[in-house]
């Protein structure tokens, strides 16, 4: 199983204007438990996005967009 880089991952959320990167809608469930984005830390949730745990998720819980995003 793949991971997802920072190309990826930009495929499935977006970053503001303080470079935070925030998850779309249909993956956001996900990241309920990990620390929100801070100036201080940008990349809390994109660090998340990229583990393997993070990847095992998506192929059982979002099957169809883990094929797309080449994870499975």
């Amino acid at each position: 199983m793949n991971t997802l880089n920072w190309h990826t991952i930009r495929h499935i959320g977006r970053a503001d204007n303080a470079n935070r990167w925030q998850p779309s809608a249909e993956v956001a469930e996900y990241f309920r438990s990990i620390r929100s984005p801070s100036r201080a830390w940008p990349h809390s949730y994109a660090k998340a996005a990229q583990t393997p745990k993070f990847a095992k998720w998506l192929a059982d819980n979002r099957p169809e967009l883990a094929v797309k995003l080449g994870v499975v």
